[in-house]
């Protein structure tokens, strides 16, 4: 049995109306704004339309270290 997806809330950046955003699977879990908080540890992009506005909210999915990431730390 999986474990439900918990919704990360996020405001349009153009409208400020608030929506939810699921991760798009089980290893990435953290949303950002910010590519470069994901880089290291590979992200998804992931565009997001505004049902208020219209605008295209860009957000970057994060996963947590990896198993390798602890045999080179």
């Amino acid at each position: 049995m999986s474990i439900p997806k918990k919704a990360k809330k996020f405001s349009c950046v153009k409208c400020g109306s608030p929506f939810e955003i699921y991760p798009p699977d089980d290893l990435h879990k953290t949303a950002s704004r910010d590519e470069k908080a994901c880089e290291i540890r590979g992200s998804i992009k992931m565009d997001y339309v505004c049902t208020n506005c219209g605008a295209t909210n860009t957000l970057y999915w994060c996963r947590p270290q990896n198993h390798a990431d602890f045999y080179h730390a």
